[in-house]
Formats: C-alpha cells, structure tokens, sequence
C-alpha cells in the first residue's frame, strides 16, 4: 500500500474550509492540533530533508483545504519552505474540490508542489449534499482532470458511510476510479465525531453509521480495484492517535489497516481453498490472521466452515 516515499506532515485543522462539513472536526480526527508557525515549521522542515538525503520525500499539508488559503500567506509560507528543499523533494497537498482551477494549478507547479489530494469524499450527487459538501460529483471530476491535465500527481480521498451511501453510490465510486486513474487513494470510513452535526442526526436516529465488519468490507473492495488499476493506496482508516474520547460510533480501530488486509487475505484464502489440503502461509501472513486474539483465524475457520484447518507457516 505504501507509496516509498517519506512524508513529513503538517497540518491545518479545517484551514480554509469553504464550510463545515456535517463530519468534521480535524483537530480530533488527526490527532494533534496547528502546526501552522510558518518559523518553527521551516526548523522541522529542513531537519527532517537533512536528516534523510538522497531519498524522496515529501512536505504534505494537510487537514485543511491548503489551496483557499490568502495568495499572500501561501507566498509566505512558501519563502519559508522552499529554502528548505534538497533535489530529492517536493510538496503534496490537500484541498477541496472547489478550490482547484487553473490559476491554482498553476502556481502550484511554480512551487515545487508535486501530489494534489483531493478530499472528494463521493462521487454520488445526493451523497454530497447530505453531507453538505457543497459541490456536484461532476464538479469532483473535473477538478481530478484538471490536475492531471496540468500534469500533477492526483490523489483521491473517499469517506465511506456518508449520509445516503448505499452500494449504488460505491459502484459509481469505482466507475469513477476506473475513469479517472488518480495515481494515490485513500480511503477514510466516516466515523461519529462529539459536537459535529452528524453527532446529532447519529442521536435522533436520523444517521447510522457502518459497523465495522461492513467498513473492513467495502475496503477491501476498493483495495482489490486500487490493485487491478496500479493506484497506490496510502492509507486506509484514520489516524491511530485520533482522539477517541471524541468518537461516538463508528467503524473506527487504531489497527483498521491491518483488519482490511487480514478480510482481503482470508477472503484469498477461500477462494483458492481445496478441501483436506494445507493452507501455507508467510509470517506477515500468520500476523495477520493470528493477532488480535486470532479474531481473523475464527472467521476463516467459520468460512470453511472447519476448526480442524491444516496451516502451515513458511518463513
């Protein structure tokens, strides 16, 4: 899942944000609060590229929507960073559909910025609007174009279990993937958040969230498609320093990666499964059924639908 190339983040909890989203507050779902001192962050900065020559890095800003941010801060941030840059580095960002034209893309390039992240959430028109995105999925796509017209690297985040999300809107998520080709994917499931407004459609009934068998589930899915189409997963699930006395409910575990690819390998497991015969299996293989208590390991006994399974491990 792992692109190779090192990251060094920083973020802007809902910097911005043309709106708040009914979901989010992203001092709790990233797990730490601004970093925005453009002075300290171009300490950090040049200690983490001189601290790593010779391998490809990445500066990332994230948790806001980094291209709505004043021309002039942006600038300003820039004449901080830049300096700090060796060869081997470049900059990635997030941002919001609606904060991407040509103009942007533009002075993006000027600014060594590389990697575009585009928090689309869903391609599903009345999905967005339960969620209160504030823009169309056709929007959505024509940002993803633009980027890659103007010859950035395009990534696509995608939320899972928003309002009105069924597995009609997750098919019209694939078509779109297969469609769009975006070079990074990463896929967050919506969980509950104390004093969002999705707390309070969660109270009333109104909202229910995915449980997380279902959140591990449709991951997977996506994971297999990612796979079929060369797109690079770079993660899966939200920060495992998340805030979790903040979560209501929802599909979140600080190991949910590991959870998606122990569903993805049971689910190999069965379908080349031959009665009576021995399931060989790596170390990084056994970890994954046999951690956690072996929850894994009973669900693939309980698909083929034995406790007597001969598995064997090979280093």
């Amino acid at each position: 899942m792992a692109s190779g190339i090192l990251i060094y983040p920083l973020f802007f909890p809902q910097a911005a944000c043309p709106g708040t989203c009914i979901y989010c507050d992203q001092a709790a779902i990233s797990g730490v609060s601004d970093t925005t001192d453009p002075a300290q962050m171009a300490i950090d900065v040049r200690d983490f590229v001189q601290r790593n020559p010779g391998r490809e890095k990445q500066i990332a800003f994230y948790g806001g929507s980094f291209t709505g941010l004043p021309l002039i801060y942006r600038k300003q941030l820039m004449e901080y960073i830049l300096p700090c840059l060796d060869k081997d580095s470049s900059i990635r960002i997030s941002t919001h559909p609606l904060m991407i034209d040509e103009d942007i893309l533009a002075w993006a390039k000027d600014n060594k910025i590389r990697t575009i992240e585009l928090g689309v959430q869903d391609f599903a028109d009345d999905v967005l609007a339960k969620s209160g995105r504030g823009y169309s999925g056709a929007l959505a796509i024509e940002a993803c174009e633009l980027i890659k017209a103007k010859g950035l690297e395009l990534g696509v985040q995608l939320m899972p279990g928003l309002p009105g999300s069924s597995n009609q809107s997750i098919g019209l998520n694939m078509q779109r993937l297969r469609e769009i080709r975006p070079k990074y994917l990463r896929i967050y499931p919506l969980i509950v958040i104390a004093g969002t407004p999705l707390e309070e459609l969660y109270r009333t009934g109104e909202y229910k969230a995915l449980s997380l068998d279902q959140a591990i589930g449709i991951c997977v899915d996506y994971l297999d498609l990612a796979e079929q189409l060369g797109i690079t997963v770079i993660k899966i699930g939200l920060p495992s320093n998340l805030a979790v006395d903040k979560v209501i409910s929802g599909p979140y575990h600080p190991a949910f990666g590991e959870f998606v690819m122990a569903e993805r390998l049971i689910r190999r497991i069965v379908l080349d499964y031959v009665p009576d015969s021995a399931i060989i299996l790596n170390e990084r293989q056994r970890s994954l059924l046999c951690g956690h208590q072996c929850r894994f390991l009973r669900i693939l006994e309980d698909r083929l639908n034995s406790c007597t399974l001969d598995i064997r491990y090979v280093k």
